[in-house]
């Protein structure tokens, strides 16, 4: 089942997508301590990030990539101009202008995983980082419906791992998220936080999703492939243009 960007907004405006928002910005925070705040430091949200800025780096230089499978949609002015559409296998972004790239929502839907993190690895500056969520295959999260991480591909570590080192990353580190399962009423998700972690040990490998980072390997892979050059309909638009849809 495929998920768009209207499945994605109604669920962040729910309970339980505003816990969802809070466990992986603090998960996030927690493996990137050093917060983006550099005026010539640009970060990538690839997917739905949107409902992360605000409370991950509000002063990073942020741009946001919606996949074509999902679309797009402005959720409020402030992003006017940072949010386009793209391609997964041609990223409107010039080799080498991305210090870090964030990836939530991005990676399950993809229809050539490979092809779109060696995108990733292309718009990224020598030693630029990655941070990617995605669905766990032996969640709780992946097994139904009713959110937006049981409606794409989710991964195994391994999986994960292995598509990460065949397209020129490494340092290669892990983390689980959303520990609690969704059928839990929200309330007793929030109160259960503080022992949340106990959960790593209690039950491994039933997170929800993983949290992964890697860093730019340079030089290239030695297979390395090719750009998908895609055919344009009409006339050309900026990368972050503004009259987008809003919600």
């Amino acid at each position: 089942m495929s998920v768009d960007i209207l499945d994605l907004a109604a669920f962040y405006a729910t309970p339980l997508g505003q816990y969802v928002q809070r466990r992986l910005t603090a998960s996030m925070r927690d493996m990137w301590p050093t917060p983006a705040q550099a005026a010539d430091e640009t970060v990538i949200g690839y997917g739905f990030g949107t409902p992360l800025f605000a409370d991950l780096w509000p002063h990073a230089q942020w741009r946001f990539l919606m996949p074509s499978q999902i679309g797009v949609m402005l959720e409020n002015d402030q992003l006017d101009g940072r949010i386009a559409m793209a391609e997964e296998a041609c990223l409107p972004l010039r080799e080498s202008s991305v210090n870090r790239l964030i990836g939530v929502h991005g990676v399950e839907v993809a229809r050539d995983v490979e092809a779109l993190f060696h995108e990733f690895w292309r718009v990224l500056v020598p030693r630029g980082r990655v941070l990617l969520v995605v669905p766990n295959r032996s969640g709780f999260w992946a097994r139904g419906d009713s959110t937006p991480f049981g409606m794409g591909r989710p991964f195994s570590r391994g999986q994960l791992r292995t598509i990460m080192q065949q397209t020129g990353f490494d340092q290669i580190r892990f983390r689980a998220g959303l520990l609690m399962p969704p059928f839990l009423p929200v309330r007793l998700m929030h109160s259960l936080v503080a022992i949340e972690g106990l959960s790593r040990y209690i039950s491994p490998q039933v997170n929800g999703v993983w949290l992964v980072e890697a860093v730019k390997r340079v030089p290239a892979p030695l297979k390395q492939q090719k750009r998908v050059r895609l055919p344009v309909a009409g006339l050309p638009r900026p990368a972050f243009s503004q009259n987008l849809p809003r919600r």
